[in-house]
Formats: structure tokens, C-alpha cells, sequence
């Protein structure tokens, strides 16, 4: 089909589609008329049927309303009957809400009647009926209808106007009222009502469905019209798209951006044509498209050719004035690349050289996109190499430059078709350099053009490697003469710094950093061998990580094991090129690359008897061949560093044994054969107050003190005499007028031939240290604070007080008392008060008892006295006078306090027989003193023997509870007083020891907190019913609320906060499904650190309940700034409420106070029907007891919660 006969059919199908276009429109107003005529017609069927309802409706309500008068003689109903007939004959407007029109009842205090619409007047019924269209037939019943409605309102008016006079008789005038609207002449006449009616509806009904079925009929004929045009309509259209759009030869959008394209100049995009679509206005575009991009490509190609000559001539020219320019290869080669990138029009360029005596071309230089990949490249141009060769390694081998003018499709170039996809590569070339007239790089080049290197373009690159080969060469000879210079350099450096006033340690430091600045990108060590001379030892490694030092100090050494460590070994030059593959570093390869170390070699340091004393060796972050300018440079330093090491170690000697002598703290005197002094160092010139000239030739007896004993003296100077070294104590006075202890030690001096030519004598000052063991031995004793004796003194009186008294047969009291509350005044006044205290106490105690009595003071504010040769009514008196001294107020400062203490008593020998067992006693009686109120004393008893007994025993069973897994929790359910439901349950602990038995918590609990096992126990407890509640839950259990008891310690204790959010998470329970009971007493015990613990909790979302309310003294003030939501009420309360009053007002007082603290409240210990009847009468919102479950194992709360279900 050609063009013209597309337009044609185009043009028909264009002008045919708006005339169906027309009708279809035309048939769609038609259809919607239709439509709304059935609703019309609905509307008023509707209606009509709500107006005939009104009637009824009306007629009903009129003897409903006549009816409640009659009954009632409220006027009200009277009111609303005439306001009924009024709105119906159309005397008032209609209600507002017409569906609401009348009311069946109304109440007798309601007198407001419906709001009106609005309207001035209103219509009678009849003719809002007449106006819906009903037929004559219909409006003729409802009218009858109205009619005999009207006719009984007479009998209605009747019966209220029988209420209104009734006489003298009122009840038998209401039964008369009443018969009048009940009797068979009312209901017949309401018959004659509501049966007019419902013939109306019915006529009505049938009438409206008719019309509505027809008009319905009548739309759904318009509807098949209008949707078979619309149909065709659509295909219309559809055919004059495809006219158009084969005539296009595309759509619009493809025409348009075609004419675009070519209007911008834009000729290099083909025009896509469908196949039999070349006669069409875009196989036109198609052809001229062709015809400009072939005269465009040729025009550009030659721009092309010309632009890249052009730029490459001006790199070569810019390349000649860097040679000029620059003298540094490492800045010359580079700025190479890169102009020929930047100004030579090429993607990327690059250097590289094959190091001397390697077969590796390694990049030196590079620039452009892609380079970033030449980093640590290196590539193999081994002849026999297994891979295979690139272009570079080619050009290298074969003396010749290697053109590949189709990079993506050479096959030399494979391994690298990706990355030149990525990089816009399409050409390379590779061109060798030469220095002397041997190869020993290659000069490399990428473009983005195919075919880009025609012959002018190749003569032109060959120029610019010339270039590049002449730079080299010249560099060459430079290197020559910088190496020269270099080795001169070290060789001065070396050896001023060999005679220089430095240690060993600072030389070998300077050696390796400055080899470090003569070979760029090295790192050097020294290496020295251990005294056994079997392992390495870091003399200087400045630069290597701290890290490799560190693992290699120590090692081994032995041929084979490092480079280091076969030179020190084999005593031969070591090199590794590349530990990565070298056998000496096969152990060492993954310590060196976690270093980032690639090379090392490892020169052996000898001494001047060729023994072999050190290793230097330098290591590269890269395979490193080393040249002969680096293997010299290795071997002038190691020879320099063993020159080095020998004069330092014979200075350093000298050295050390002068500073030794000169810096002792010791006095060092020599002396010739007649004693005068010939050498003293500083400590005894210090000692004498002297300088050195006034103490030369004269006697060191210048410090005598004269309190030496002669015959020390005499001793001294016979055993001198004989030759022999002498030690013994001299007292001497020294420049501070003091006399000093000196412990000395004299030795002859002999020559040669043995003969004594001098003295010796090293003095050491030890009055120090004697009054150091005086002091040592006194505080083995006493008490450092108060000067008492300590439990060591303590333990020697006693044993002989003991055995003193078991002889005499007499009695001994051991008294063991602390202060009350002496802690609280070491945290408010400072421990610095309460020493002063301390020491105080012990001076009124010292001044009281008797000089036979020993007092000693264990540690802070606790003492024990020990009393011989008294009774026991003797050891009352003194109690009580010791009680009253510590009564007595201590005046400290600006302080006035008075502290009380408590005091147990044990007597020899019957509440023992040794300090130790006495002691136990005696505080197990002190306390029981502080239980019972402390500032009082009290006697050792069997009973508290017992007591301690047990306490012991649990306390030792306690420890081992946790690990032998002899807890276990047991649950008891909380309920719900108003659903009767299971809340929660508070997790309670049990203990069953299999030698005590069911341990009662009340017993352990105590004994746990006293012996600090509370803090792990309570943790097992939190753990453990947190992982309960994640049980339960995977049994599929709502999420109860559980209850966990803190004690005191638990709550005090500063990590509780974050313990407890530790544990919420392990087990991903809510925080709001835990709650934590404190006792009454606790919280009270510091309410300000209360509140903040439970401030950190609330944050935390966990819940805080006062357990045992009303047992202990809360402050209302204090209660309010609790974070807590519930009060627990106590037992102890419950138990008796059914029968104590005064229970009874603690439990509606505590319920009352709690609802006005908008707090919750639960009562356990419920046992019976009674004290529940009694809690749910005072609003108690929860219970838990005996009534409902004991405490039960986890498998029976399970079971007990799930029947509760039921």
C-alpha cells in the first residue's frame, strides 16, 4: 500500500468516526434520560408509600397518646395528641425530622415538643399525598382512611374529656374512659381505619413497579444501542490510527524525534524502519539520513586525523622541554604520560622497566583513564613463561613496537577486552625504550579510535620513545654519580657519628634512617643475637611495624629461617626478592604480608675477628631485586655498623663501671696503704659535706661520730692487716649534724704481683632501715590509727591470758563491740571525722580499764577487750561503765556527737576455750544486742550458740545451693477482683537442701543478705522467672504480669537498673510485664536514693509495687514521688478482718488512699469467702492466697490457668 492510498483511507475512516461520533452522543443523552426517569419514578413510589406510613403511623400515635392521658392524666400526652392532629391537617409545620414525626411514650418531666422546619404554617397530610401522582382509586381509600380517622378522634375526646370532669367518683370515671377506648365499637373503627390503607398501599405498589418495569425495559433497550456505538466507534478509530500510522511509518513520537535529530545536525543515529514500511514518510527520513551521515563521517574523519597528528606533534614538542626542564626521572616520567594524554589527545598512557636482573616489567609512570589499575602490576617477560605473553612483553623481547589497532578484538590483548570496554580503549601500542642499546622498558599508549596508529601517526610515536630512551640513558649516568656521592656520604656520616658522644642504641638508630634516606621506599634493621647467641634480638628497627619486631624478637635463628636468620647462621648475604615465594620465609610469608613487606635483604655484621655478630637488612613493600649500588650500599653498611658496635661496647664499658661508682647511692672511698683518701665519689662527699680537693690525702676518720665501739675498730684493722676484707655497722655523723648507721665493707686492693697498694670501702647509710624495721615490728602489732594492739598482739595476750587463767582455774570475759551507725558518720562528716573519733575512743578506753586488761581494735569501729580475773557481775559493771564512757559526746571540731554502742560478752570457760571461739561468741551475742535495738549488751547463750550454728550451716550449704541447682520457683496466681481472671503471679523462692530439708525463706533469705549470696540468688530469681514467663508464652499464654521480690541489698545495689534491662532483653519479654516488689521498710531506709532507683526503672518501663504495705512508717509525701502503681496489702492485716476492726479500717483506710493516689491495691493471704466478700465490698482491685491456689511448681500454674479458662 503506498503513501497516497494510506492518506485516502485515513481521510474516510477521519470524517466517518465524528459522524458515529455524533449519534453516539445523541444515544447517550437519550440513555441517561432514561436512567433518571426510573429514579424519578422510584422516588415517588417511595414516597407515596412513606406519606401512606404517615397516616398509619399518625392514627396510631393519636390512640397511643389518648391512651397514656387516659392512664396517667398527665397533660402532656393530651398536648402531644393535639399537637399530632395539628401537624397532620396541616395547622403546624412538619417536625424538622420528619422520620422522628411522633413518639410511642414520652416521660412526664419531657415537654419539649419536635422542632418545626421552619415554615410559617404547614400542609395537611392529604395534600402532600395528592401531590406524589397516586391515582384517584388510592387517593379515594387514604382519603376514607382520614376521614374515619377524624370520626374517632370524637370518641377520644370523649374519653379525655371523661379525665378532665370526673366527677365525684374518679376511679370509676377512668375505667369508664378507659372501656371507651378498648371496646369493640373503638376497635372496629380503627379497623375501618387501617384497612382503606392498606388497600392503598397495595394499589400503590403494584401501580409504581409497572411504571418503574417499563421505564426500566425502556433504558436497558437505549443502554444495547449505545453500546453497540460505542463499539463501533472504537473500531473507527482504530482504523484511522493504523491509516495514519502506516503512512508515518511510526508514530508521531518516532517521526518527531527523527525530524529533530536531523535538525540538529545529528546525522549519526539510524532511522529504524519496520520492514515493508520503506515507502512511508519515515523510510524518506531513513534514506537522507544515510546520505548525511556518510558525507558527515568522511568530513570527520579527516578533522580527526588531522586534530590527533596536530596534538601529538605538540606532546612530542612539550616532551622535549620537560627533558630540558626537568632533572629528576621521577618527575620527568610521569609529566611524560601525562602530556601525552592531556596534550597528545590519547586515553592513557603508561612506563615501564624491567629491573636489573629480573624478568619483570614493572609500571614506573602513568596517566590517564584506566591507570589506576597498573598499581602493583607487574608483568612477566620471561621468553619461557607458561602464560601468555602481551603486547608489551613482546615488544620488549622482539625489539619492536607492537600496533594493535583493535583492542577489543586483538587476541594478545583478551585478559584485558573488559576493562578496555570499560575504559574507552580501541587502540594501543607498545613501544620498546632502550638504554646503551638494550631494551629495558616499553613505552605504552591507549586511544578511543580503531585503526588510530596510520603510518604518520606511527613514525611520529617511534620519535617520542627515542626521546624517552635518550632521558634514560642520561639518567643513567647521573645515577652513577648520585650513587658515588651517596656511598661517600654514609662512610663520613658513619663515622663521625662512630666517634660521636652517643650510645650504641643511638647509633644504630641513625645508621638505619639514614640508609632509609638513600634507598626511597626502604625499611632497615638491625639485628643482633641474644647473649646465648641462639636468638635475635632488635638492635634498631625505626620503621618496620611494631608489630613484626615484636614477633620476631626472640626467634630462633638458623639456615633456612628468614633472611636475618640464615645471615646470622651461615654468616652469607641473604636475599629474598620475594618472600611471598622465597623458602626461607615460608613460615614468616603471613606475618610479612599482614606487614605489607615483600623483599628483604639480610647482610651478616662480623667483627673484626670474622665472628658474626648482627644482620643489617632492608626490606620493600615490593618484589625488589637489589642493584650493585644497593648491594655496595648493603656491605659498606654492615662493615661501618660492626666497626661501630665494637667501639661503643668498649666505651660503653668504660663507661658504665665509672657511673656505676660515681652514681652509687653508696659512700665508695679509696684509699692508699696509709689511709688517706685517694678517690671519693659523690654520695660520700655529700655525706661529708666536702668537696673532693679538701678530702684528698686526708683520713676518712673526718666522719667519725665516736659512738662506734673501739673494739670495732680494732677488729676491723686486724683483719685489714691480715688481708682480708672486712663488714660490720659504724656510726658516723654526717654534714647535717646527724648520726647515721653506715653498714661497711673495706677490701684490700692488690696489684699484679699481689701486693696491696690500696683500699677499698663501699658504706651503706641503713638507719633508715632500721627505723623501718622498728616501725615494721611495731605494726605488726599495733594498730596504725589508735595505737591498740592488733589481732596479731591480740592473739599473744590472749594465748597467755588463756593459759594463765586454765592454770589458776579463773575467768576471762571476752567483750566484742562496734559503734551504731558509725558509718553514717564516716558518709556525712568524712572518714577523716571518724578517725579523730576512733582515736579518741581508744584514748577513753586505755584511761578506763584496768592495766592487766587488753583493749585491741580489729578494724574500723570494732574492738575487743579481754578482761582476766573477773565474773560475771564484775563484767556487767564494767560494761556498763565502758558504755558509758563511749556515750559520753565527743567534742570534734565544730561537731558535737553522740554515738551508742552494742556489746557481746563471752566468758571463759564456759562459752569457750580459745580466743577464737570466745570471739565468734562474743559478736554472735553483739548481735543479737543490735537486733534488739542496739546501745545495749548482752551475754553469750546456748541458745545463740544454736542459732549461730545453724546460721553457719546455712550459710555454708547457701554457697553451694546456685551450682547444685537446689532452688526452684513456685508461682501464686493473682486475681482479678472484678473479672475473677488470672493477672499474673508472684514468683516466690524455695529452698529444699537434701540434708536439711524445705529450708523456710524466711530463715535463709535473712541469712543470704547477711552473708552478701543475696546479690547472685536474687539474679537467679530475675533470670529465672523472666524465663518462665518466655515459656509460658511459647505455651501460648497471654502475657501474665509477673512479680519478682527485691531485697534490700538487691535494691541498693547500683547495677540493678541496667541488670534488669539486661535481662528483659535476653529473654525479649516487655518491661511493662514485670513487676517489682520492695518492702515498705526498705524504700523508707533512704526515700531520696528510692526515688531515684525507681526513677531509673520507671524510665525503663518497669513496674515498682510496695510489698507489705502498712508493716512499716511511710511518709505520704515520700509515697506520692514513688514511681509505684500498686500496694501490697500485708497479710498480717487480712488474716483477721472478718473479725478485728481495727484490721478492718487499716485494709478500707490503705484501699481508700490508694484509689486517691490513683493506686492500684492487692491483698494476699486471702484464705476465705469472707475476708474476699469483704475485699470486693472496699473496691480491692486484686487478691492472692490460699482461697484460690498456693504457690504452685511451673507445669501446675500452667494447668491452673488454663482450667481457669474454663
Amino acid at each position: 500500500m503506498t503513501s497516497q492510498n494510506s492518506l485516502s483511507i485515513y481521510a474516510r475512516s477521519f470524517w466517518l468516526t465524528l459522524v458515529v461520533f455524533a449519534v453516539f452522543t445523541l444515544v447517550f443523552g437519550w440513555y441517561v434520560y432514561s436512567e433518571k426517569t426510573v429514579d424519578r419514578l422510584n422516588d415517588l413510589r417511595f414516597e407515596s408509600q412513606a406519606l401512606s406510613i404517615e397516616l398509619h403511623e399518625s392514627s396510631e400515635d393519636l390512640t397511643r397518646m389518648v391512651r397514656a392521658y387516659v392512664v396517667t392524666g398527665d397533660p402532656v400526652y393530651k398536648k402531644y395528641y393535639q399537637h399530632i392532629l395539628d401537624v397532620r391537617n396541616g395547622k403546624l409545620a412538619r417536625p424538622a425530622l420528619s422520620k422522628n414525626l411522633f413518639w410511642d411514650l414520652v416521660p412526664a418531666s419531657q415537654t419539649q415538643l419536635p422542632e418545626a422546619t421552619g415554615q410559617a404554617s404547614g400542609v395537611p397530610l392529604m395534600d402532600l399525598i395528592r401531590k406524589t401522582g397516586i391515582s384517584k382509586e388510592e387517593f379515594n381509600l387514604l382519603e376514607q382512611a382520614k376521614a374515619n380517622s377524624d370520626a374517632l378522634t370524637a370518641i377520644e375526646y370523649r374519653a379525655m374529656g371523661l379525665i378532665e370532669t370526673p366527677g365525684p367518683d374518679l376511679k370509676a370515671t377512668r375505667e369508664e374512659a378507659i372501656k371507651l377506648l378498648y371496646d369493640e365499637q373503638y376497635r372496629a373503627a380503627k379497623l375501618a381505619i387501617l384497612r382503606p390503607i392498606a388497600e392503598a398501599r397495595d394499589l400503590m405498589e403494584k401501580r409504581g413497579i409497572a411504571l418503574v418495569e417499563d421505564a426500566a425495559q425502556f433504558a436497558v433497550k437505549v443502554r444495547m444501542l449505545f453500546i453497540f456505538l460505542g463499539i463501533w466507534l472504537v473500531g473507527l478509530l482504530w482504523r484511522a490510527y493504523r491509516s495514519l500510522h502506516i503512512s508515518l511509518g511510526g508514530n508521531i513520537r518516532e517521526v518527531s524525534a527523527t525530524l529533530i535529530n536531523l535538525g540538529t545536525g545529528n546525522f549519526n543515529t539510524p532511522v529504524m524502519v519496520k520492514p515493508g514500511r520503506e515507502e512511508s514518510i519515515m523510510g524518506w527520513l531513513a534514506v537522507t539520513q544515510a546520505k548525511l551521515a556518510e558525507i558527515d563521517a568522511a568530513r570527520n574523519l579527516a578533522a580527526k586525523k588531522s586534530e590527533r597528528l596536530s596534538k601529538l606533534y605538540n606532546a612530542l614538542n612539550q616532551c622535549n622541554q620537560s627533558i630540558l626542564r626537568l632533572e629528576n626521572k621521577d618527575d620527568l616520567l610521569p609529566r611524560i604520560c601525562e602530556d601525552a594524554v592531556t596534550i597528545g589527545g590519547l586515553k592513557m598512557a603508561w612506563i615501564g622497566l624491567v629491573a636489573e636482573g629480573t624478568q619483570v616489567l614493572s609500571p614506573v609512570a602513568f596517566f590517564g583513564a584506566g591507570a589506576g589499575y597498573l598499581e602493583g602490576l607487574h608483568i612477566t617477560v620471561d621468553p619461557d613463561a607458561t602464560v601468555s605473553l602481551g603486547p608489551s612483553a613482546l615488544a620488549y623481547l622482539e625489539n619492536r613496537p607492537y600496533w594493535c589497532q583493535d583492542f577489543l578484538h586483538d587476541d594478545l590483548t583478551a585478559a584485558w577486552h573488559e576493562r578496555g570496554a570499560k575504559q574507552g580503549w580501541r587502540a594501543s601500542a607498545a613501544l620498546p625504550l632502550l638504554k646503551n642499546g638494550k631494551v629495558v622498558g616499553t613505552f605504552n599508549l591507549y586511544t578511543d579510535n580503531e585503526n588510530a596508529f596510520d603510518e604518520a601517526v606511527q613514525d611520529l610515536l617511534m620519535e617520542f620513545a627515542t626521546d624517552v630512551s635518550h632521558v634514560l640513558n642520561r639518567f643513567e649516568l647521573e645515577a652513577a654519580r648520585q650513587h658515588t656521592l651517596q656511598m661517600e656520604e654514609l662512610r663520613s656520616y658513619m663515622l663521625e657519628r662512630i666517634t660521636a658522644n652517643i650510645t650504641q642504641k643511638e647509633l644504630f638508630q641513625d645508621v638505619v634512617l639514614k640508609v632509609e634516606s638513600l634507598l626511597p621506599d626502604c625499611l632497615c634493621s638491625i639485628m643482633l643475637l641474644d647473649k646465648d647467641g641462639m636468638h635475635l634480638r632488635t638492635g634498631a628497627a625505626p620503621s618496620l611495624p611494631n608489630a613484626f619486631t615484636d614477633a620476631i624478637e626472640g626467634e630462633v635463628i638458623g639456615a633456612g629461617i628468614g633472611s636475618c636468620g640464615n645471615a646470622l647462621s651461615t654468616g652469607e648475604r641473604t636475599i629474598a626478592t620475594d618472600l611471598s615465594t622465597h623458602a626461607y620465609w615460608k613460615n614468616y610469608w603471613q606475618l610479612a604480608e599482614k606487614m605489607n613487606l615483600r623483599s628483604c635483604w639480610s647482610e651478616p655484621i662480623r667483627s673484626t675477628e670474622r665472628k658474626v655478630i648482627g644482620a643489617f637488612a632492608i626490606y620493600h613493600h615490593q618484589p625488589s631485586v637489589p642493584d650493585a649500588f644497593a648491594l655496595s650500599l648493603l656491605e659498606m653498611a654492615a662493615n661501618l655498623i660492626a666497626i661501630g658496635m665494637e667501639r661503643k661496647q668498649s666505651e660503653e664499658s668504660l663507661h658504665k663501671l665509672s657511673q656505676a661508682v660515681e652514681q652509687s647511692s653508696n659512700a665508695i672511698v679509696i684509699t692508699d696503704t696509709a689511709v688517706n683518701i685517694e678517690y671519693a665519689n659523690g654520695t660520700y662527699l655529700k655525706n661529708a659535706g666536702k668537696q673532693l680537693s679538701e678530702v684528698l690525702g686526708h683520713k676518712p676518720s673526718i666522719m667519725r661520730s665516736g659512738k662506734t665501739a673501739p673494739d670495732v675498730y680494732a677488729e676491723m684493722w686486724a683483719q685489714l692487716e691480715r688481708g682480708e676484707s672486712w663488714k660490720g655497722e659504724l656510726i658516723n655523723r654526717y654534714a647535717d649534724g646527724m648520726d647515721h648507721t653506715d653498714l661497711a665493707h673495706i677490701s684490700p686492693i692488690r696489684n699484679a704481683q699481689g701486693v696491696v697498694t690500696n683500699f677499698l670501702s663501699i658504706q651503706e647509710d641503713i638507719s633508715d632501715k632500721k627505723r623501718t624495721e622498728e616501725r615494721i615490728r611495731y605494726l605488726a602489732h599495733y594498730d596504725s590509727l589508735t595505737g591498740l594492739p592488733n589481732r596479731t598482739l591480740l592473739d599473744e595476750l590472749a594465748r597467755y591470758a588463756l593459759s594463765l587463767a586454765e592454770r589458776n582455774q579463773d575467768a576471762l570475759a571476752v567483750i566484742f563491740f562496734d559503734l551504731d551507725h558509725f558509718k553514717d558518720i564516716n558518709d556525712t562528716l568524712g572518714h577523716s571525722l571518724g578517725d579523730v573519733m576512733l582515736v579518741e575512743l581508744a584514748r577513753r578506753l586505755v584511761s578506763t580499764m584496768r592495766e592487766n586488761d587488753t583493749i585491741s581494735r580489729l578494724g574500723g569501729d570494732e574492738f575487743i577487750l579481754l578482761l582476766t580475773g573477773v565474773n560475771e557481775h564484775k563484767v556487767e559493771q564494767v560494761v556498763q561503765k565502758l558504755m558509758q564512757v563511749v556515750n559520753a559526746p565527743f567534742h570534734l571540731g565544730e561537731y558535737d556527737l553522740n554515738v551508742t554502742a552494742s556489746m557481746g560478752i563471752a566468758i571463759y570457760p564456759n562459752d569457750g576455750k580459745d580466743l577464737e571461739t570466745l570471739s565468734r561468741n562474743a559478736d554472735a551475742a553483739m548481735y543479737r544486742a543490735k537486733r534488739e535495738g542496739r546501745n545495749s549488751y548482752r551475754f553469750f547463750t546456748q541458745e545463740m550458740q544454736e542459732r549461730s550454728t545453724r546460721h553457719l550451716e546455712l550459710v555454708n550449704a547457701l554457697r553451694q545451693a546456685l551450682e547444685k541447682q537446689q532452688f526452684q520457683l513456685h508461682f501464686q496466681p493473682q486475681i482479678s477482683m472484678q473479672t475473677g481472671a488470672v493477672l499474673g503471679a508472684e514468683a516466690l523462692l524455695r529452698w529444699y537442701h537434701p540434708v536439711l530439708g524445705n529450708v523456710s525463706p524466711a530463715e535463709f533469705i535473712p541469712v543470704a543478705e547477711d552473708s552478701g549470696l543475696i546479690l547472685p540468688i536474687g539474679e537467679w530469681v530475675l533470670r529465672t522467672a523472666v524465663a518462665q514467663w518466655k515459656q509460658w508464652q511459647e505455651s501460648g499464654l497471654p502475657e501474665l504480669l509477673i512479680a519478682v521480690n527485691l531485697s534490700a541489698v538487691q535494691f541498693r545495689h547500683y547495677d540493678l537498673p541496667a541488670l534488669v534491662t539486661r535481662i528483659l532483653q535476653e529473654a525479649e519479654m516487655p518491661a511493662a510485664c514485670l513487676e517489682l516488689e520492695l518492702t515498705e521498710g526498705v524504700a523508707m531506709h533512704d526515700p531520696q536514693g528510692a526515688i531515684a532507683v525507681m526513677n531509673n526503672l520507671h524510665e525503663r518501663g518497669i513496674r515498682m509495687s510496695i510489698d507489705d504495705f502498712g508493716t512499716g512508717y511511710s511518709s505520704l509525701s515520700y509515697l506520692k514521688k514513688f514511681k509505684v502503681y500498686k500496694l501490697k496489702i500485708d497479710q498480717s492485716f487480712v488474716r483477721d478482718i472478718t473479725s478485728d476492726p481495727e484490721d478492718r479500717a487499716i485494709v478500707s483506710a490503705v484501699i481508700s488512699m490508694a484509689k486517691s493516689l490513683g493506686l492500684l491495691t492487692i491483698a494476699e493471704g486471702v484464705e476465705t469467702a469472707d475476708q474476699l466478700e469483704f475485699l470486693r465490698q472496699q473496691q480491692c482491685d486484686e487478691v492472692q492466697g490460699y482461697y484460690y491456689s498456693r504457690p504452685l511448681p511451673p507445669d501446675q500454674f500452667l494447668e491452673f490457668f488454663r482450667t481457669s479458662l474454663h
